[in-house]
């Protein structure tokens, strides 16, 4: 009889708007800082280091520089060019939107396309 009239851990005031679901409860995740999104090519290729933006997301409305394979292609002039890894096919000088988030492998810094969509 005492053990009912105990109180529940779950209910401390600092657990008190955490969400309940069929598993019991949870605390809430911690905020997560997001990262920035680049609307701007020339903001990637102007940066000493491109490995600091490695995990920002990017939407550029480009034009395609040349077209590497069936699932890669670069944007970009000369030597600012950026390497794009997508699944969709285009064509040089081709108008595209990209959106996706940089990567980087080694010493090379990508984007990897989650979409490209022709303009």
């Amino acid at each position: 009889m005492l053990a009912a009239l105990a109180p529940d851990p779950r209910n401390e005031a600092h657990e008190a708007d955490l969400p309940v679901g069929t598993a019991g409860y949870a605390p809430a995740p911690e905020a997560v800082e997001s990262l920035a999104t680049l609307h701007d090519l020339e903001t990637m290729t102007g940066v000493v280091d491109a490995h600091q933006l490695i995990g920002w997301h990017v939407d550029f409305h480009v034009k395609v520089g040349g077209v590497q394979d069936a699932t890669s292609f670069w944007i970009g002039r000369n030597d600012n060019r950026v390497f794009v890894v997508a699944m969709t096919p285009v064509q040089p000088g081709q108008p595209v939107r990209i959106t996706g988030t940089i990567e980087g492998r080694n010493r090379d810094v990508y984007i990897r396309a989650d979409s490209v969509t022709p303009e």
